[in-house]
């Protein structure tokens, strides 16, 4: 570290109170605000995100429903709450999604535009003096999914808005206008890069790949030349970004990437593993980890996934809703190494039966699941204890999974898909951990997997003779 690099830590430490090595931030994400909840939208609705095929409540609450996206009240209390909760967060990362599940034609992109500002300024009222890291969701571009690797309305727009002291800073203009990703420095030793990582959604027609070298906005080649520089530099690195990559562990099989792009991302993460202190996604408006493993089969990095803040019940079959929920993370100013990570939430039906929703922390990552910290190795002796059936590990994170909504028990199929998707980020060894039995798999996963084959194959029998 230069001298005027220490010089500057020292100010920060004198002047902010920093010099405690244990930093905190707060990730926020997927609020997708629906301003036609109770007022305004289509006949027989009660809002125009209304998940499909559902019947309509008679008596939808005034702080959101299940079936809807997030009211304005919602949004606002869950921002307020992060400011009751810790006033004084290092930073805050915001990782998209800010507009409802609404159709096309019922939007446009000064709506979109419109959303994002309207959020923009809700966190910067509340925490005016606080660095903000923000990222483009898939639903933050109209028409959605459909984000261009090249300038637009809508980057330019929110750079306009982002481009402000505490927020994105003026050398980050090229690569934000020209592909909406960055990277900034969060304090000496420590990276932040903010992904675009909508180029890579299946659901992305315009960014679709040709073969596996398609490097939409140039994105992979710039990210592997800051990663290789933050090594060169003895820089640790925070990745943040909308979409992950893998397959979602509630609906078995829906995969988030392109293959090409997938495989790609996997192999700059396990690359570049030693620099990469941190993973931070969302997009799923579930809770859950992923973990990264070199050629080895030796567990190298991870990814914390994040649930929503909108409740919205998902038209993915037998995935659900969620309460909504914002988290907090612990992490080492010095190192970069996690330490912890609080989710806190509130019981919607609570809310809108108390007539206020109640924030209080879900749970702790160290204390809950009795782990020294939320790094990489916490995270894989925690994924093995899920497979040991003397510990009600797992049916807790799955309980936390929906952020308290689904209490149901989740063992045979269910269990399987949740384990594989945590465990195999690439597609190929994901497959293969959902179909094989006794290839090596631990004898709990064996279990689950055999009350699926093993009737199955009785019926078969039953048919055959």
């Amino acid at each position: 570290m230069g001298r005027l690099a220490v010089f500057t830590a020292l100010l920060v430490c004198f002047f902010a109170g920093r010099c405690s090595a244990n930093g905190v931030f707060w990730h926020v994400t997927d609020f997708h605000y629906d301003f036609t909840y109770l007022h305004g939208a289509e006949s027989g609705k009660i809002c125009d995100s209304q998940t499909a095929g559902q019947p309509t409540p008679g008596n939808p609450g005034d702080w959101g429903d299940y079936l809807c996206d997030a009211p304005w009240r919602l949004i606002d209390s869950s921002v307020h709450a992060m400011k009751v909760i810790e006033p004084d967060p290092d930073f805050i990362i915001w990782t998209g999604d800010d507009t409802p599940h609404i159709y096309n034609d019922k939007m446009n992109t000064d709506v979109v535009l419109t959303i994002i500002g309207n959020l923009t300024d809700l966190i910067r009222s509340v925490f005016p003096n606080t660095q903000v890291y923000p990222v483009l969701g898939n639903h933050d571009y109209h028409p959605k999914h459909q984000m261009p690797p090249a300038p637009n309305t809508v980057y330019n727009t929110t750079w306009s808005m982002w481009n402000v002291p505490s927020w994105l800073t003026a050398d980050v203009m090229d690569t934000f206008i020209n592909g909406a990703y960055y990277t900034m420095v969060i304090s000496p030793g420590l990276r932040l890069v903010g992904l675009n990582t909508v180029y890579y959604y299946t659901n992305d027609r315009v960014t679709a790949p040709t073969d596996n070298s398609t490097d939409p906005a140039g994105q992979f080649a710039w990210l592997e030349g800051v990663l290789q520089q933050a090594q060169t530099d003895n820089e640790k690195v925070f990745l943040i970004g909308h979409v992950p990559p893998g397959v979602f562990e509630r609906a078995a099989s829906k995969s988030w990437f392109y293959p090409e792009y997938n495989r790609r991302y996997l192999q700059v993460v396990t690359k570049y593993a030693d620099v990469i202190k941190g993973q931070f996604f969302a997009h799923q408006h579930c809770d859950s980890f992923r973990i990264f493993y070199d050629d080895k089969g030796k567990a190298v990095n991870s990814m914390l996934l994040a649930p929503a803040v909108t409740p919205w019940m998902t038209t993915l079959a037998g995935v659900g809703a969620n309460n909504p929920g914002i988290r907090l993370v612990r992490y080492d100013r010095n190192t970069g190494d996690l330490t912890d990570v609080s989710q806190y939430y509130s019981d919607l039906a609570l809310a809108n039966q108390e007539g206020s929703p109640l924030w209080g922390q879900e749970y702790s990552l160290r204390e809950t699941f009795n782990l020294p910290d939320a790094s990489t190795a916490s995270l894989q002796d925690l994924l093995d204890s899920f497979s040991d059936e003397s510990s009600d590990n797992f049916q807790k994170y799955y309980r936390y999974n929906s952020v308290g909504y689904d209490l149901s028990a989740c063992d045979g199929s269910c269990k399987v898909a949740q384990l594989c998707a945590i465990k195999e980020v690439d597609y190929e060894k994901y497959g293969e951990c959902i179909n094989a039995v006794g290839s090596g798999a631990n004898n709990a996963w064996v279990k689950a997997l055999f009350s699926i084959v093993v009737p199955l194959a009785v019926a078969v029998f039953s048919l055959v003779a």
